[in-house]
């Protein structure tokens, strides 16, 4: 079973328009509303071609609108693990301008995760999880918890064979590090809360860190460049994988597409690492040609195609 871990969730309403104003109403020629948070768009990866990995999502809602986000789920048939709260759960509102390729994402706040919430969610998420299984965290941890919250959760799991995938930045990634995943997928943004020490500006910086005994530790260590591509150490190999320029339409999700790609088909261990990587790349990039979080298996079949693989 795969765990993702998503306390703070929302219903994604992604509006398109044209010549998006503030001159005059502006009507949305078409709308559509997902259950949203970083993992909920993992999880829509994971379903994607082979759907035979077993996962739930942990998640707190509230309200009419939790209400509705556990609709939206069960429409994707998916399997939600929650804990309730008494607070609405929050909309977050993505207008597109078609037009411009101009985005406009606008976040509403969430409940407070107080420390009695915060137990009983992490109460539910340990009772849940069994030896063997997967967790993930993707994102930043929600306000409330404390930085070293998923070092708490790799220690009270420990000597249970739990797999754990990592994405996520500042002091919450340098305390998940500590406990040695077995995957940390980040961007080099992030990778700098890491190592504060080391510059990044050729390629090269990347491999010498992957060729480091900080990233030795961590047996799927992958860091994604952004139109530069990605660099990852798949046990003892180092690849820098690119895709040649696409025209972007929507590019939030990407990361959580890729991430989606990475578990499912480490889960599987059907195909070689470097496939695997390969079917992440196609995953992101896929969602990156479309206004909504979606994919097309045109898409991925035509980027795994054209996707550039050195060995380093």
């Amino acid at each position: 079973m795969i765990h993702l871990i998503c306390p703070n969730p929302a219903i994604d309403r992604t509006l398109l328009v044209e010549n998006f104003t503030s001159e005059r109403p502006n009507r949305p020629y078409e709308v559509k509303e997902f259950a949203g948070g970083k993992s909920f768009n993992v999880a829509y990866a994971l379903d994607f071609e082979d759907s035979t990995v077993p996962y739930c999502i942990h998640t707190i809602l509230g309200g009419r609108n939790g209400a509705f986000l556990k609709e939206l789920a069960s429409i994707k048939d998916i399997h939600l693990e929650i804990t309730d709260v008494d607070v609405n759960t929050r909309f977050c509102t993505i207008i597109v301008d078609t037009k411009t390729h101009r985005i406009y994402p606008i976040y509403e706040n969430s409940f407070v995760l107080n420390p009695l919430l915060l137990n009983k969610f992490t109460k539910q998420l340990l009772n849940t999880i069994q030896p063997k299984d997967t967790v993930v965290f993707s994102g930043s941890l929600m306000k409330g918890m404390p930085d070293d919250y998923i070092a708490q959760i790799q220690n009270q799991l420990k000597g249970q064979n739990i797999r754990f995938f990592i994405d996520t930045s500042g002091p919450a990634l340098v305390e998940a590090y500590k406990g040695k995943p077995d995957v940390i997928k980040i961007n080099d943004e992030e990778l700098n809360d890491l190592v504060p020490d080391r510059t990044f500006k050729e390629l090269e910086d990347y491999v010498n860190f992957l060729n480091s005994e900080t990233a030795a530790a961590i047996p799927y260590f992958i860091v994604t460049l952004g139109e530069k591509g990605v660099i990852a150490k798949l046990n003892q190999q180092i690849y820098h994988l690119f895709v040649p320029p696409v025209q972007a339409k929507n590019p939030i999700a990407c990361g959580d597409f890729f991430l989606g790609g990475l578990v499912k088909y480490l889960t599987l261990g059907s195909l070689k690492d470097i496939d695997v990587l390969k079917k992440a790349v196609s995953y992101s990039t896929a969602n990156v040609l479309n206004w909504f979080p979606e994919m097309k298996q045109l898409d991925i079949d035509r980027i795994e195609q054209k996707i550039i693989i050195k060995k380093l």
